[in-house]
């Protein structure tokens, strides 16, 4: 098992001190928006609600309302072909940012692309190098 960067480079992770497995984290800063930030509801006034309602399933906007967010981190995953990679989130975002991964296995020559649904009701900002979670490797 090793990891690379998408230049092919062989990278090292840190171990997790919370899991049995690696440390993931960004490789750029990252803005996670929230579903209210929608445009749908931009000016939304109560009264005005059942004539946004007309046309409600062809709305392109509320289309993207709950749309995932894949973030970057630059870890290509190199294992054996009987292993797969487990992506565990870090709890802080869970909890204290109202964030949900939608995908959590990866598998041999994958790129660790989590995909972030914001279920919260601010925009979420991530710095570079923030550790978003735990590759576990089984």
């Amino acid at each position: 098992m090793k990891f690379t960067n998408e230049n092919g480079q062989e990278i090292s992770l840190k171990r997790s001190t919370t899991l049995p497995g690696y440390e993931v984290t960004l490789a750029e800063d990252t803005v996670i928006d929230s579903a209210v930030n929608n445009p749908f509801f931009k000016g939304i006034n109560i009264l005005q609600l059942p004539k946004k309602l007309k046309g409600f399933r062809d709305n392109p906007d509320l289309k993207k309302l709950l749309e995932p967010r894949e973030v970057n981190t630059d870890i290509i995953l190199n294992i054996d072909e009987n292993e797969v990679g487990f992506f565990e989130p870090n709890s802080d975002l869970i909890t204290n940012k109202r964030l949900q991964v939608v995908n959590h296995v990866f598998g041999n020559g994958q790129e660790i692309k989590p995909l972030i649904i914001n279920f919260g009701l601010k925009k979420v900002k991530l710095s570079e190098g923030t550790v978003i979670g735990t590759i576990l490797i089984k």
